[in-house]
């Protein structure tokens, strides 16, 4: 089949300005910059991962950790492993997975629709949406589930046009690692295989369909259904995950982290429709004008790839609405196809017909890397980063670091503690020192105690004790 084939050299050739534009966005700097909030959260368990020798069993500020599956932190602690417990090492997983992503968004066009233009510019238009940006460039889950979800779409195109069972069995594989990075949200490319039976292809709503796509879902099983069986006969996981969790997403519920309670409070239905106007506004009239531009092309572009692509938006899109906090980040899977939709809109006018969309991931990749690299300011906060600065000085004054662990009750100091610092420096102790000693503080802290101040971060002080 004419469709089918697809020079692979000649994609990882035109890549490379995918793969620089990528580097440009999210490497730059990459070793200044701040872990804060999940980000230092996921950095720590990764770091337990090895300090434990548990990787079966996450952990986090010394408690069994059972809200997220493990793939992403087994990355994280594979790149510690390789280059310590550094933030060069965290930010070398979100380079590898921002990276994936692009590529994953720029291969799906390319072999579907067959045009590298429109790829290079879909590349572009993900990476320059806020959202996507916002939630690629700390150490999160969205972008690494994000590609295999792509990746899954083009193995179920595949087996479209081919009706080979090995597509299936790559689909079931990236489902299951899709699962393995975000639990649920990796299930997307099966409901997308359901959808399209029944909105898509009437022809498929047959007995041979429903067998090929129990091969999927048993082969989705074999790959990540090892961990959740051993997992939730060692733990709690069960009710923790499907009613804490999960439940309590759903139904508007409160559930107890540790000692905070964390409220997922309703909000409106029109809620998604006000963050995309915040955050996608640039984007809106394209995204409008591809939609148009593609219902008037849809003989003229891939059918079964149109559809796919419609029923990935849709259901993307219609699906976010279960989950009451209705937060921008749910969006994120939908901007990642929303992208080529924009895209082809911003292709399909007359004027930039012509264009090279390449130029601009030229242009603005190594605009940005410029102003990264030449500005003057620091560009990112500092929130725990000078602990390791605290740490060496400890070590060159041969003067002890002691931090008392009640002082911080936050899981996210408690996890910023743990990653930078031993666990002989966090104690739990009611008489201090008699002698001067190095320790953290809060940022607001009103506690009797005589200190000379070092230096201090948004969220702690770094400080040198004097003894009475």
């Amino acid at each position: 089949m004419d469709c089918l084939k697809f020079d692979h050299k000649e994609f990882w050739f035109k890549s490379l300005w995918v793969i620089v534009f990528a580097l440009a966005v999210y490497a730059t700097n990459m070793s200044d910059s701040d872990i804060r909030g999940d980000s230092i959260i996921y950095a720590d368990i990764a770091k337990n991962i090895l300090s434990l020798h548990s990787p079966l069993i996450l952990h986090l500020n010394d408690d069994v950790y059972l809200n997220k599956p493990p793939l992403l932190f087994w990355l994280v602690a594979l790149c510690l492993k390789m280059f310590g417990y550094t933030v060069f090492a965290v930010k070398v997983t979100v380079v590898l997975t921002s990276l994936s992503l692009s590529l994953s968004l720029f291969y799906l066009v390319a072999r579907i629709f067959k045009n590298y233009n429109w790829a290079y510019l879909a590349v572009f238009c993900l990476n320059t949406t806020y959202v996507v940006y916002k939630a690629t460039r700390p150490l999160r889950m969205e972008s690494l589930t994000a590609t295999f979800i792509l990746l899954a779409l083009v193995c179920f195109w595949l087996y479209l046009k081919s009706d080979r069972i090995k597509y299936l069995v790559w689909l079931g594989i990236c489902c299951g690692l899709a699962i393995f990075s975000k639990g649920f949200l990796g299930l997307i490319p099966l409901a997308v295989m359901l959808l399209y039976a029944v909105f898509g292809d009437r022809n498929k709503l047959n007995w041979r369909f429903a067998g090929h796509f129990g091969i999927v879902l048993v082969v989705s099983l074999m790959v990540c259904g090892w961990w959740y069986v051993y997992i939730s006969l060692k733990t709690d996981f069960i009710h923790h995950f499907f009613y804490e969790q999960t439940a309590a997403r759903l139904l508007n519920g409160a559930l107890q982290e540790g000692q905070q309670v964390v409220n997922y409070d309703k909000k409106p239905l029109y809620q998604y429709l006000y963050l995309m106007g915040r955050d996608y506004f640039m984007y809106i009239p394209f995204f409008l004008f591809g939609c148009y531009r593609l219902y008037r092309d849809k003989l003229s572009v891939d059918r079964e790839g149109l559809r796919i692509v419609v029923i990935y938006a849709a259901f993307s899109w219609l699906s976010i609405h279960l989950i009451s906090t209705r937060a921008e980040r749910y969006l994120y899977e939908f901007y990642t196809i929303a992208a080529f939709i924009s895209a082809y809109g911003i292709a399909s006018i007359p004027k930039l017909k012509t264009v090279q969309f390449v130029n601009w991931l030229k242009v603005m990749g190594l605009a940005y890397m410029i102003f990264v690299m030449a500005t003057p300011s620091k560009l990112s906060w500092n929130s725990y980063n000078e602990l390791a600065e605290l740490k060496q000085l400890s070590q060159n004054l041969q003067m002890p670091l002691l931090v008392n662990r009640d002082y911080f009750p936050n899981p996210n100091d408690r996890a910023g503690l743990d990653f930078f610092l031993e666990p002989e420096h966090i104690q739990s102790f009611d008489a201090m020192p008699q002698k001067a000693f190095l320790t953290v503080l809060p940022k607001e802290f009103q506690g009797d105690l005589s200190y000379r101040l070092i230096r201090k971060t948004r969220r702690l002080q770094l400080v040198m004790v004097l003894p009475r």
